[in-house]
């Protein structure tokens, strides 16, 4: 096992199951670590790679879940007419060259697009095959390619988390600090001042990037209590950590 944190000025990540890039999940999914180990590693072709998939992860929120919205203007189709528009560019028409590459028979429209601010995040990672290689990366500050949260243009950054000690164990009673599994909604111990949010996102990604498998969680901005369960006793420097993993 090994950890990491992660942190920028915005992120959005993006569900694989939905069919919209405008809204974020609060928590970066399974296939976006997958994605920022390969960008450490320097793997291209990682959707093809089991071993990008096969591992475990947990998250722990580093700061509080503050989302923002705002509307952004797309152009329509914009490289639908791009070889036309460059031939009346060489040609210099005029009157066919004055919109750009602007539908004017399907404007721009705003449209709606939320993304997390000041994100900051502690992924613990278990069972990689190639975590020799990445705890070096880590370590050394070493990324292959680029480094983003979610999407190309919020660049991130990244930290080694030493990890003294790790067991899991069997707890009569704990607060769970990532998030819990949709089967643990009955050793939660509920309280009236914790909000609680379901999640649904994919866990492993074909070829293609569809969805082929996916997880049901519950997570929270505070320690969730929990009853009657195992989790992963991390220890790291001078602070514990209970974890659930998918």
């Amino acid at each position: 096992m090994f950890a990491f944190k992660v942190w920028g000025k915005f992120a959005c990540f993006k569900d694989p199951l939905g069919i919209s890039q405008n809204i974020t999940l609060p928590i970066p999914p399974k296939t976006a670590v997958s994605g920022m180990l390969a960008a450490l590693l320097g793997v291209e072709d990682y959707l093809n790679d089991s071993k990008f998939s096969g591992f475990k992860y947990s998250v722990v929120l580093g700061n509080s879940i503050i989302k923002k919205t705002f509307s952004q203007n797309y152009i329509n189709d914009y490289t639908k007419n791009t070889k036309t528009h460059i031939n009346n560019l060489l040609k210099f028409n005029i009157e066919k060259i004055a919109n750009g590459l602007r539908d004017i028979k399907a404007p721009q429209k705003p449209i709606n697009r939320e993304l997390l601010i000041n994100p900051k995040y502690i992924i613990f990672i278990d069972e990689f095959e190639l975590e020799a290689e990445a705890i070096h990366n880590l370590k050394n500050r070493i990324c292959k390619f680029s480094f983003y949260l979610g999407n190309s243009e919020f660049a991130g950054n990244f930290e080694f988390l030493e990890i003294n000690k790790f067991e899991n164990l069997y707890f009569d009673e704990v607060g769970i600090d990532s998030f819990l599994l949709e089967c643990d909604i009955k050793n939660i111990d509920f309280e009236d001042s914790v909000l609680y949010s379901p999640l649904s996102f994919a866990t492993a990604l074909d070829a293609d990037r569809s969805p082929i498998a996916s997880k049901n969680l519950i997570l929270s901005n505070n320690k969730i209590r929990a009853k009657n369960i195992e989790a992963f006793k991390i220890t790291c420097g001078d602070k514990i950590y209970h974890c659930r993993f998918v």
